[in-house]
């Protein structure tokens, strides 16, 4: 009886631990808020007159993000699972902003498959090409 009490316990823990969310390797500091550094090697500078800087703030437990791409306002979907992340269903307010870039911006951010972490930055890839970097503003 002990015997099969003693391979009872050690099953269950085996399945609990093969279970555990902490198998995924998704860096829980992506749920933050993030200002546009550069994008695609050029570092960001709002154009003059504009009041709003790209942000985009990232709610990993609900897959969701806001944010906004200089001009208007944005929404979506984001799915994190360890390094790798999808934005989709992006869409945004619809006010004319003359010299704001927002195409550029929303391209490279549904082009993002991957991203890392790294001295409070935020680095998304299109594989191993560089899109765009944020820094951490909260």
């Amino acid at each position: 009886m002990k015997k099969i009490l003693h391979l009872l316990i050690i099953l269950i823990t085996a399945l609990t631990v093969s279970c555990s969310p902490t198998n995924n390797k998704t860096d829980v500091r992506i749920h933050d808020i993030w200002a546009l550094e550069s994008i695609q090697g050029v570092k960001y500078s709002r154009a003059e007159g504009q009041e709003l800087h790209p942000t985009i703030e990232i709610y990993l437990e609900e897959e969701r993000f806001i944010g906004n791409t200089g001009c208007n306002n944005m929404s979506g979907k984001v799915k994190v699972e360890g390094s790798t992340i999808s934005f989709s269903d992006i869409t945004t307010t619809k006010m004319f902003c003359s010299d704001v870039d927002e195409t550029s911006f929303l391209s490279a951010l549904k082009k993002a498959n991957n991203y890392k972490i790294e001295k409070m930055k935020l680095y998304l890839f299109d594989n191993d090409k560089e899109l765009m970097v944020f820094q951490k503003i909260d």
